[in-house]
């Protein structure tokens, strides 16, 4: 007599049968998925290429010229009549078909944009505005994927669409910093170095990698941004002054010697202080001289720091004394500092400096020592 199978087996099998059957059945449809997408992607790939070649024959037909008394906008009109066989064809699509034809389309158009310029790129931008695109690009920065908001914030700016100013503007404040970048760099593309003020009003919290973006900006710019980047001193935000405080003193420029002293003497943060003797310093201007020595003695470590830094840096023989009367009260990392600051004021400053590496061997003498060997003046101490 056959003993019947227990339940708990019949259970495992059913059970294995039907994890078969799904493992079978999601390949399946994986395979399905793989094999349609392959064909969207082939069928928008022969789509680009139609589209590449039919609008390089647009951009580059020559138009009948206009009469002396025409209007400005009858070059618009010329504009439209090229383009009109394609909107008619877009319309009688269906929507599906019609969309992926737009999608292509307006790939095939920004890609475009990145090579033309005189009236061949204005040619171009007015196709763009007439299919719509643009006000697209200004809707997908709306998206909730931080990618495409980052790809149509550079579109904007390729195709220089002046009317997508505002949602730039507006992206400036995205939460990714991607979007922000990409906001940032197009709106220096369609508004010039003036788009600098609005940048340093509205950003907040720069990273690293944004400063490095905005440094590349800057030194386009260079005199032109020292207007901006002294108003941006009055930000609220401390990373946009340590910025802008950096980016002056690259720059070099002694219209900024005052503002930067104004911060010196009265902002409320020390560490922003700091960073202004820091630039103060850079500059080498000798107005800065004796409010960076009213701070060598500060209570602020930094700040003492740099100012000395910024002293020596600026390197008047006036600021010796000052400077050797610090020397008695900083410990052994602030006297090194001092020592590198008084060696660098002139004749009179390496004087001293040499005269305390003669003495009797001590810390003092091994500090100076050292500082002379930077110099490369270890010889003659010897």
């Amino acid at each position: 007599m056959l003993t019947p199978f227990p339940i708990e087996f019949m259970i495992i099998v059913t059970f294995a049968v039907v994890a078969i059957l799904f493992v079978i059945l999601i390949s399946v449809v994986l395979v399905i998925h793989k094999a349609i997408e392959a064909q969207q992607i082939w069928r928008e790939d022969r789509l680009y290429e139609e589209y590449s070649v039919l609008f390089a024959e647009l951009l580059l037909q020559e138009l009948p010229p206009l009469t002396s008394d025409a209007k400005p906008s009858a070059v618009f009109r010329q504009y439209d009549e090229l383009i009109a066989p394609m909107q008619t064809r877009l319309k009688n699509l269906s929507s599906r078909r019609r969309r992926q034809h737009r999608h292509v389309l307006r790939k095939v158009l920004t890609d475009f944009a990145q090579d033309l310029s005189g009236e061949t790129a204005e040619r171009l931008v007015y196709f763009f505005y007439a299919f719509g695109f643009v006000d697209e690009l200004c809707e997908l920065l709306k998206s909730r994927h931080w990618w495409i908001r980052a790809q149509a914030a550079r579109d904007l700016g390729l195709i220089r669409a002046r009317r997508g100013i505002r949602y730039l503007t507006a992206a400036l404040e995205d939460v990714h910093p991607d979007v922000r970048n990409q906001a940032m760099q197009s709106l220096i593309v369609l508004v010039g170095v003036e788009a600098l003020r609005t940048i340093f009003r509205i950003s907040r919290d720069l990273s690293a990698w944004t400063q490095v973006e905005l440094s590349v900006i800057v030194m386009g710019f260079k005199e032109k941004a020292v207007p901006y980047l002294i108003e941006a001193l009055d930000s609220s935000d401390e990373s946009v002054v340590f910025f802008s405080l950096e980016m002056l003193s690259q720059i070099g420029f002694t219209a900024a010697v005052e503002p930067l002293l104004n911060l010196l003497t009265t902002h409320p943060r020390t560490s922003i202080r700091a960073k202004a003797a820091e630039a103060l310093g850079r500059l080498g201007d000798g107005r800065a001289e004796g409010p960076l020595l009213s701070h060598i003695s500060s209570g602020d470590t930094t700040l003492r720091l740099k100012a000395i830094e910024a002293v020596g840096r600026i390197g008047s023989p006036q600021a010796v004394q000052p400077l050797l009367r610090q020397w008695e009260r900083g410990d052994i990392h602030e006297r090194i500092v001092i020592a590198r600051a008084i060696a660098r004021c002139g004749e009179e400053g390496l004087s001293v400096i040499r005269s305390i590496a003669q003495g009797e061997p001590s810390l003092n003498t091994a500090i100076v020592g050292q500082v002379l060997e930077e110099l490369g003046y270890i010889e003659e101490a010897a």
